[in-house]
């Protein structure tokens, strides 16, 4: 039911930086709403969980959808991101419902989906609008102005900070959009409706979120996503 992606979709690739791509994948599936449908009538088992990053609500997704999400990475997005084979694969529905003035410190700045992983493993990422309403906005990335170094001893700080339950006075509460003493914003995806996008998830970014006022709960009539996270075997060289 949930499976059916479009043999034929329209797939291009745009440039982020150093190298990097994001492979944008329009008419991903056959029937989105079939998707929207099943979020709705499990909106009552989404959870916005203690610790989690992401700015509202989740629900996982596995079996069928995650076998074809898989599918289409190794079409359409293995060779541009630089992946041999995938490790592992988790798929989730998403709805952000968080007000910028509810975000912790780290939902501030641009965010990377994973670190400190093995030599020769690296990390794919997956986002499938699911919203007609395109001013709940895309996916933007983020290119460092400052030395690693720096931006780890960022992280760290911002961490210790949401421990404290204290705000950090250089990150003013609201999502990440655009430039900072931190971070070029170096591209912004614009949403479209049943467009899925791939993208190295060491990257870093952030949802787009420029009207957050429009964000709701329902997943009707919010901003609904589709998100997977591959772990992923990269090509050699």
């Amino acid at each position: 039911m949930l499976s059916l992606l479009n043999p034929r979709p329209r797939v291009s690739t745009v440039p982020i930086f150093d190298g990097h791509h994001c492979v944008i994948v329009d008419d991903f599936m056959l029937e989105p709403e079939a998707l929207v449908d099943f979020a709705a009538n499990n909106r009552m088992n989404f959870q916005d969980l203690a610790g989690n990053y992401y700015p509202g609500p989740e629900l996982p997704l596995g079996g069928t959808f995650a076998a074809r999400v898989k599918d289409s990475f190794l079409q359409h997005a293995r060779t541009a991101l630089g992946a041999r084979r995938i490790l592992d694969l988790k798929s989730r529905l998403s709805l952000v419902t968080r007000r910028p003035a509810d975000l912790l410190p780290g939902q501030r700045l641009p965010h990377r989906d994973f670190t400190g992983l093995p030599a020769g493993v690296g990390v794919g990422a997956m986002v499938l609008y699911l919203f007609k309403d395109e001013r709940f906005g895309g996916t933007s990335f983020f290119k460092p102005k400052v030395a690693e170094h720096e931006i780890t001893a960022l992280e760290h700080e911002l961490r210790r900070h949401e421990r404290a339950g204290a705000a950090l006075a250089d990150v003013p509460p609201t999502f990440a959009i655009a430039s900072s003493r931190w971070f070029e914003k170096v591209l912004t995806v614009e949403p479209r409706y049943n467009r899925a996008i791939f993208y190295n998830g060491s990257i870093f970014h952030s949802g787009h979120i420029h009207m957050p006022e429009l964000m709701t709960g329902d997943p009707r009539t919010g901003r609904l996503t589709a998100n997977a996270f591959f772990q992923l075997r990269m090509a050699a060289g």
